[in-house]
């Protein structure tokens, strides 16, 4: 990073770069002082103005060498020594300037992204493409992409990831953790179960002692409750509906619909009598509304009644 401030200052970074640098000294008032300190000591160092790599090691030992420097002693000549406070002062601060850019360069911060009322897709530094759907978040390592490339998700969100065998791409998300090299996939995380969908390549999830792992087409569903890891398969039906984190349906038979619901929320629906021909129109938003209000809404709008039978499992009757 210290390079970039120093080009940065000198105005030889291209857009996009000068554009990241402002924002990161715009951040905070510590950011602006590591900007300010770095300039300072860079201009009051006696490196070749060709070099356009600032050399912390060399201005660590300048900054060494100054302070243990000792006037010779005049033989014959009590010696007084004299301090000068604001030298020693513009000293400890250099000192701390470099510090502080020493921790920010070896430990960067993480850095967080955040979809609020509509999808919002990132590109990471990788070349892999997350797309968050609404309110979920995506925290960055600080050390992203150095030997391993991993992230926090909260919510709902699509990966497209990069390949990559040397550095695994690793989410952390509620309780379960997936690991994948180059391949496509959706989180889903409800109250019940948290499912990844694998669209191509292959995922491995862990969560306690267990390790699964699912390949293009499967499903793997933690179940919240007990953290058990299953794999099943899905139909591919499903897959614009977790694109648009939508179920718009028009004249849809019931039966057709309870199939869609069990693929995505990994639920049992059973329909009793002469429910399963009956047609609904709706639409549902998958981030906010859970699997019960959806059976809920479909019973009132074909005058039937539901129940839960168990933690994953409903029936609607008459």
């Amino acid at each position: 990073m210290e390079h970039k401030l120093i080009a940065y200052y000198e105005q030889t970074l291209d857009a996009p770069e000068q554009l990241e640098v402002e924002h990161w000294i715009a951040e905070s008032p510590e950011h602006k002082k590591i900007y300010e300190d770095t300039i300072r000591i860079w201009k009051s160092s006696r490196i070749n103005p060709a070099y356009t790599l600032y050399n912390k090691e060399l201005a660590w030992q300048k900054l060494q060498q100054q302070l243990e420097e000792k006037p010779a002693a005049v033989p014959g000549k009590t010696r007084i020594i004299s301090f000068n406070w604001r030298k020693g002062w513009a000293v400890a601060a250099s000192i701390a300037a470099l510090v502080a850019l020493f921790l920010f360069i070896n430990h960067p911060k993480p850095e967080q992204f955040t979809a609020r009322k509509e999808h919002r897709t990132i590109e990471l530094k990788d070349e892999s493409k997350v797309t968050l759907y609404e309110e979920a978040e995506l925290i960055v390592a600080g050390d992203f992409n150095k030997k391993t490339r991993t992230v926090t998700l909260k919510g709902n969100a699509y990966f497209d990831i990069a390949k990559n065998r040397k550095k695994p791409f690793i989410i952390h998300n509620s309780g379960m953790d997936v690991e994948v090299l180059g391949t496509s996939f959706t989180i889903q995380q409800g109250i019940d179960f948290n499912t990844v969908f694998v669209h191509s390549g292959k995922v491995k999830a862990s969560s306690g002692n267990q390790t699964v792992v699912a390949t293009a087409h499967q499903k793997i569903i933690k179940d919240n409750r007990n953290n058990r890891l299953r794999v099943l398969p899905f139909n591919n039906a499903i897959n614009e509906v977790l694109h648009t984190q939508i179920i718009k349906i028009k004249d849809m038979r019931v039966d057709s619909l309870a199939e869609m619901l069990e693929n995505l929320y990994s639920i049992e629906l059973q329909l009793g009598p002469g429910i399963e021909s009956k047609k609904v129109t709706s639409t549902y938003l998958i981030h906010s509304e859970t699997p019960g209000q959806i059976i809920e809404n479909i019973a009132l709008m074909i005058n039937a009644n539901w129940t839960k039978t168990d933690h994953n499992q409903y029936l609607i009757s008459k």
